[in-house]
């Protein structure tokens, strides 16, 4: 089975783009290149209706990666 990406509206593109910079900033904190004061800082710049919904993929991706 296959699955465009580009097929999907806009507002789901988004979403998956949010999704994949949370998991990001987790893989870069599991890794050392990072910390976790980076990663807030860097959501933190972002626009207020984004931040929520960051903070807590993020904060989801950490736990899974670091158990």
């Amino acid at each position: 089975m296959s699955f465009n990406l580009c097929n999907l509206p806009r507002e789901e593109k988004y979403q998956i783009q949010l999704d994949y910079e949370a998991s990001f900033w987790a893989y870069q904190i599991k890794r050392g290149k990072i910390n976790r004061e980076h990663a807030y800082n860097t959501i933190h710049a972002r626009p207020v209706a984004e931040q929520a919904i960051l903070k807590q993929k993020f904060e989801q991706y950490l736990a899974l990666m670091l158990s």
